[in-house]
């Protein structure tokens, strides 16, 4: 196909027909109706025993193996780590690109065995990895009578994953990827779903806690760091609020050493991290990371095929797009018992959104977290991607994005005041799967144009769309011309690109704007 004829093809991609039809599909798939709720308290004896006894790999998480058509109510204790150092490794700039990404992928790698090895340990429900950060779940001992002792297993679980971390960091390799480690925990109740397959899990637990957590896991300064909901099953006075309850690091010593009496000993952690360091030292090795092209479109990309010696490695795009509001709405429909229509309307957001990044544009999803997609796009050759094409595809499929969730907003019941946010940027990132073998290892995309990306959707308004300065600078003119000198537009949805940057292929196929839609480059700032 000629250049011409597929930037044709890319402008008519999204179809309001085609994404209605989509919708009402997934509709009669996942029906409200046909979504059955349980807390996990009554499943917990069938359901976590029988599947410990079962279990054939290490770390086999049942809890966040959960058929789509399933939800389970949970009250359990989340846990945010963030590794402080990671972000001195996107920005070193001082290194070639090539050995800097090389290096952040072995420092994840170092990191990600390592936490699993507690998690495993304290078999505690890991939800996922984004870059720098671990989300896990402790769920047990259930039931309200067991708030303390879960929140107790949490604080004695976070001070063996940061234990673990720091000497991990001091053993492999000399010390090269210490790290401060930051974590935040918050306890309460959360919709536990899941809605991915085979390698590509896509567990989530919706409401307060898990988005609190990460909060509080927030920042630069290394510690434990507790909401005032855990402070207040522990005894402790309330700091009033997420400004002070960020200042205020956990104390070990606050209740004394019997009351907090460590599970995991310091002998039992310098014996697997000196068993991991043999392991994954030899793996390290600059010839264990082999770097390659993968020729677009990026749907074709197999996350099964992946791993250090088989990593993808080019120019792209990285989309995020973020449901705001959506924490409000999942607690309002905890509240009033409408966790039905929740688990519903998420599943099919979800699917729509993921069909117009790889359906309608050839692109391809690394995961969900929480509420939000992290998807990447490329145009190209087998030798060289388009930035100019690929930064103009990535604007269209943000536009059918947003147009698919408004189509979403119109035919599901419930959620007319959210809103999305969705940041772009532009930059070599590689793609690969790290940390334990198995079913356990993990999907990763991580890059400046990642980290920059997911920073810009997170400063966003649920109706603003932004391109980073290098994908900005990238762009065809017709394309900046939307935004404005900060890179951010506001109402951006999938008629406004094709009407105002390329009037001229306007179709039937694409969906015109309402009397109630607008479209405007905020004012320059």
């Amino acid at each position: 196909m000629d250049r011409g004829a597929r930037r044709k093809e890319i402008l008519v991609a999204w179809s309001k027909t085609r994404a209605e039809e989509r919708i009402t599909k997934y509709l009669e798939s996942v029906p409200r109706t046909g979504v059955s709720v349980e807390t996990f308290e009554k499943r917990y004896e069938r359901m976590w025993v029988a599947a410990k006894a079962a279990r054939s790999t290490p770390g086999y998480n049942p809890l966040v193996r959960i058929p789509p058509s399933q939800a389970i109510l949970v009250h359990g204790v989340h846990v945010y780590v963030q590794l402080t150092d990671y972000h001195s490794l996107v920005g070193d700039v001082a290194r070639d690109r090539d050995e800097r990404h090389k290096r952040m992928l072995k420092f994840l790698h170092t990191h990600y065995s390592a936490t699993d090895q507690v998690v495993i340990e304290y078999e505690a429900q890991r939800v996922d990895y984004h870059g720098p950060r671990l989300h896990a779940v402790i769920a047990t001992p259930v039931g309200n009578d067991g708030e303390f002792e879960r929140v107790r297993r949490a604080i004695d679980f976070a001070m063996a994953v940061k234990r673990m971390i720091e000497v991990v960091g001091a053993k492999v390799l000399g010390g090269e990827f210490a790290t401060g480690v930051r974590i935040g925990i918050d306890s309460g109740m959360a919709v536990a779903v899941n809605s991915g397959r085979s390698d590509e899990q896509e567990p989530l637990f919706l409401g307060n806690p898990a988005n609190y957590a990460a909060k509080l896991a927030e920042g630069d300064e290394p510690g434990i760091y507790l909401s005032d909901r855990v402070r207040a099953v522990l005894g402790m006075a309330r700091m009033g609020g997420l400004v002070g309850e960020r200042k205020a690091a956990y104390v070990q010593d606050v209740f004394g050493a019997a009351r907090f009496n460590r599970s995991m000993s310091d002998g039992r952690i310098e014996m697997l991290s000196e068993d991991l360091r043999k392991e994954i030292e030899p793996q390290l090795r600059d010839a264990e990371f082999h770097f390659h092209r993968h020729q677009p479109p990026l749907s074709t990309i197999d996350y099964s095929l992946l791993q250090p010696s088989n990593t993808i490695h080019m120019h792209m795009l990285s989309i995020f797009a973020d449901i705001d509001g959506f924490t409000a709405y999942v607690q309002r429909c905890i509240d009033t018992g409408n966790v039905q229509e929740l688990v519903s309307n998420l599943h099919i957001i979800r699917k729509e959104l993921a069909a117009v990044l790889k359906a309608d544009f050839n692109g391809r999803k690394v995961r969900f977290i929480g509420d939000c997609l992290h998807g990447i796009l490329a145009e190209g050759d087998r030798l060289t991607t388009d930035a100019g094409a690929t930064v103009q595809s990535g604007v269209l499929c943000a536009g059918g994005i947003r147009s698919s969730f408004e189509l979403c907003q119109r035919m599901l019941p419930g959620i007319s005041g959210l809103g999305l946010a969705i940041g772009m940027e532009y930059g070599t990132t590689p793609v690969t799967r790290l940390g334990s073998r198995g079913e356990m290892s993990v999907r990763c995309a991580t890059s400046r144009a990642v980290t920059e990306s997911e920073n810009m959707q997170s400063k966003l308004g649920g109706k603003e769309t932004g391109l980073g300065d290098r994908a900005l600078s990238k762009a065809p003119l017709r394309i900046r011309k939307l935004f404005d000198n900060a890179g951010v537009a506001l109402g951006l949805d999938y008629a406004a690109v094709t009407t105002l940057a390329m009037p001229a292929v306007v179709t039937a196929a694409t969906a015109a704007p309402t009397a109630a839609q607008t479209f405007r480059p905020h004012t320059e700032r």
